[in-house]
């Protein structure tokens, strides 16, 4: 008789098993069958190559344990809202955390951690020479805006960012009086009650700051 060797069936041998012990072999045999999960001596065990994982994974407030190192695919934009609470993942090769509320809080900038107001010495700038569309995984702080010619800045949804989420826009070369900046919002949001701001006086700057909802303030 055959013994199988992963869910150790014992099978009858044909032509020479009778009948009634090889209908009782099948029966058994049938029954571990029924009974198998691919667990130690259930079944072969599944390997990576066999899973494709295509909708979440639940583990039912279990850990995932002995894993080497956790390697996360970029997302477009921010995870915010309820249903995203306490998740943690990337998004431009930085590291974000939605909490309880709702809100993305960013945890990492570049090669560095994102440091709290009390201990901030430096933050992430860029250099703006045309009209521009700011990607809430953008992660840039402080926008040094060419204004040889006039400028729009569109901002992103304030409830794709993190509360207290700061842009410095400044008119880099003087120029704003005659090539005005225009910020914008996406969506229905506000700028303390407005739509849009202009900069027009030279060498000007604004800070402008997220609450996390639809609405921006000016500081």
């Amino acid at each position: 008789m055959a013994i199988t060797p992963f869910l150790n069936l014992d099978l009858p041998t044909p032509t020479l098993t009778i009948g009634p012990v090889w209908a009782e072999m099948l029966n058994t045999a049938l029954e571990v069958v029924d009974d198998h999960d691919h667990s130690s001596g259930k079944g072969k065990r599944i390997k990576t190559n066999g899973l494709q994982i295509d909708a979440d994974l639940a583990f039912a407030s279990f850990r995932a344990t002995g894993v080497g190192a956790l390697k996360l695919t970029n997302l477009g934009a921010t995870l915010t809202g309820s249903t995203n609470s306490t998740s943690v993942y990337s998004v431009a090769g930085n590291l974000y955390f939605t909490n309880s509320a709702g809100s993305a809080v960013q945890i990492t900038s570049g090669g560095s951690v994102v440091s709290s107001p009390s201990s901030l010495t430096s933050v992430q700038s860029t250099n703006i020479n045309t009209n521009l569309v700011i990607s809430a995984a953008d992660t840039f702080v402080y926008l040094l805006v060419d204004t040889t010619a006039t400028r729009t800045i569109t901002l992103p949804l304030s409830a794709n960012l993190a509360s207290g989420r700061i842009y410095i826009i400044k008119d880099k070369t003087g120029s704003s009086f005659t090539n005005p900046i225009t910020v914008q919002v996406s969506g229905s949001d506000l700028i303390d009650g407005q739509s849009s701001l202009i900069i027009n006086s030279n060498f000007s700057s604004t800070w402008l700051i997220a609450d996390g909802i639809t609405n921006f303030s000016i500081s």
